[in-house]
């Protein structure tokens, strides 16, 4: 930054000396006043003030000063006493001009990205602890028109700062000061312009703020609008909903064209006055400026310096902190977007004397615990009492929202109960810091995610210093690895977009082996085998068997064949446990199991 403002002061400065070169070389050419150095006064400053020992302090003090401007004065004179010295300056002043224009900028631009890449990076690592309710509720394409839509507009900002904001003040000093140094009195004349310009701009600049961060709004709507729509071609395509989605895109598009013209207009109005007043102040400056010069009160070269400052200066710079006012309020709509991010905190993070859980000795209990989403009176989940000891096989099943999964998702907290706790070895977990939590939680859920990656690198994303070796084992445990490898690129080929390239089984098999190379204490298991065929699946349960030994493992089951051997089976209904049991126990009641299990194997005979 320091760097950027010396190169910018050294810019406009080099300009303004630049400019002051007019009124010389014009004078000389209009009334041939080609002064020789030799002719001009010798004045030797070093030379002592003659009775400077008997003269006051005060009338020593002027004396200085006056010599410091003579001497000024002097190397002014030599420096444009003739066309040969004036051309000398200006050559000096070439490289001067290159090198501080190069990096004045040079350096605001680089401060600039650096500003840009920070805030994109602190905002993503605000946003990823967030719990799992913040994502939910909010739209994907939301958060993605932030970072990126939002994120160009700060972009904007930000060269609007360094540029107009930054660059154009001190333009307008240089300029300024050139001006009272041809004509103070034109000068004070110049200065009634100001309020002129700044008065429509203070206005229009709230409109356009105003109609900007609704526009971004709309676009987010419409960023997440095709977000979805492509996310989801295969339905659309197989319902041919193409039109109807079509006209969606349109409504949305129209309501941001709408919304973005608004401000245009605003800013067109800013605009165009800004040019009126101008051009107008432009015309009234040079009709002015004829008039003193034809009263011999300035000379030609005077009149002809001041208003080239005035003009390409003051007024230039002038217009463009007005234009650049209402172009940073467009873009203060998207920081404020962007940096509204940043003022959330997570709901759920590390309580400040939060430890480190070193091993599991005991096993998981769930003490009353009752969970409701987003703090709604309705509860998935009402006083659920489960001891889960170490080792043990936990098999949990039910209807279709019973709250099984809601009851699974507590455990890594990716939500927090409402009341009671849930416990590991005695210890409440959210007294446990988080990541030393989930370092002991491996997950396999129902809807498996695949990264737009190498196959290598998804099952990686499971323990990310694992060898290769490690990783081709955890493929072979999951009976995937022969598959990888009769591809032409094996380990190498990228599983395109969601894993669209692979089956649901194949998937399913490259999330286990993910959970098998984490090597977990506590296993999570969503309807891990639900998107497998039967021959897939039984390669996968043999896999599962193994992994499962020793470790404390939890199964949302869909499938009940394939939870007959657990421990225990939880059955939960409307958010409640209501049985507990091994398969063969609770095919002895007339329960709620039985009766589910019946159904469920009639179902698969028809």
């Amino acid at each position: 930054m320091i760097l950027a403002i010396i190169s910018m002061i050294l810019y406009t400065s080099a300009n303004g000396i630049q400019i002051s070169l007019i009124k010389p070389i014009l004078d000389k050419l209009l009334h041939g006043e080609v002064q020789e150095i030799t002719d001009l006064p010798k004045i030797d400053i070093d030379q002592p003030v003659q009775d400077q020992k008997s003269s006051s302090p005060a009338r020593q003090f002027k004396e200085q000063v006056f010599n410091k401007f003579t001497f000024i004065e002097r190397v002014q004179k030599r420096a444009t006493g003739s066309f040969t010295s004036i051309g000398i300056v200006m050559a000096i002043l070439a490289p001067i001009i290159f090198l501080s224009s190069y990096f004045q900028q040079y350096f605001r631009n680089l401060i600039m990205w650096a500003v840009v890449v920070d805030i994109r990076n602190k905002v993503c690592d605000h946003l990823l602890p967030q719990p799992l309710s913040f994502f939910e509720n909010r739209k994907s394409g939301d958060l993605l028109s932030r970072l990126t839509n939002d994120m160009a507009v700060t972009q904007s900002g930000l060269t609007i700062l360094f540029d107009e904001i930054l660059l154009q003040p001190m333009k307008l000093i240089c300029g300024l000061v050139l001006a009272f140094y041809f004509s103070w009195k034109l000068s004070l004349f110049t200065l009634i312009v100001f309020p002129i310009v700044f008065f429509p701009v203070l206005i229009m600049g709230k409109k356009i703020k105003k109609h900007g961060k609704g526009s971004l709004r709309h676009l987010s709507d419409l960023t997440d609008a095709l977000r979805e729509m492509f996310a989801g071609i295969r339905i659309v395509k197989a319902f041919k909903m193409e039109d109807e989605e079509s006209r969606e895109i349109h409504t949305i598009s129209e309501r941001f064209y709408k919304k973005r013209l608004k401000m245009v207009k605003a800013k067109a109005l800013n605009t165009s006055t800004s040019e009126f007043v101008y051009t107008l102040g432009l015309a009234a400056l040079i009709a002015f400026g004829g008039y003193v010069v034809i009263s011999k009160k300035i000379t030609p070269g005077e009149l002809a310096g001041f208003i080239t400052a005035t003009g390409f200066m003051v007024i230039t710079s002038v217009k463009k902190l007005a234009k650049g006012y209402a172009s940073l309020q467009e873009s203060l709509s998207g920081v404020s977007r962007v940096f509204e991010l940043l003022t959330i905190e997570p709901d759920i993070k590390d309580h400040p004397e939060a430890v480190h859980l070193d091993r599991i000795e005991e096993g998981i209990s769930f003490k009353n615990v009752s969970f409701s989403y987003d703090g709604s009176k309705e509860f998935k989940l009402k006083d659920i009492c489960l001891t889960i000891y170490k080792g043990e096989v936990i098999a949990i099943v039910g209807e279709s929202g019973a709250g099984k999964t809601s009851l699974i998702n507590l455990i890594p907290r990716f939500y927090d109960p409402v009341e009671g706790s849930i416990e590991i070895d005695g210890i409440d977990i959210r007294q446990i810091k988080r990541e030393s939590l989930l370092s002991h939680i491996a997950i396999v859920a129902q809807q498996t995610f695949l990264f737009n990656r190498s196959f290598y690198e998804n099952i990686l994303y499971g323990k990310r210093d694992a060898s290769i070796a490690d990783v081709h084992a955890a493929a072979q445990a999951a009976h995937i690895h022969d598959f990888i490898m009769e591809l032409p690129k094996g380990y190498d080929t990228v599983v395109g977009e969601l894993g669209v390239k692979l089956s649901g089984g194949q998937r399913q098999r490259i999330a286990i082996a993910r959970a098998i190379l984490k090597n977990a204490p506590i296993l999570l298991l969503d309807e891990a085998t639900s998107s497998l065929d039967y021959t897939s699946e039984k390669l996968v349960q043999d896999a599962l068997n193994n992994l499962i030994t020793g470790r404390t493992t939890i199964i949302v089951a869909h499938r009940l064949s394939t939870i007959q051997h657990c421990n225990r089976i939880v059955v939960m209904k409307h958010g409640r446990i209501i049985e507990v049991g091994n398969h063969e126990s609770l095919m002895s009641e007339e329960g709620e199991y039985k009766r589910v299990y019946q159904l469920h194997f009639n179902t698969i005979s028809l």
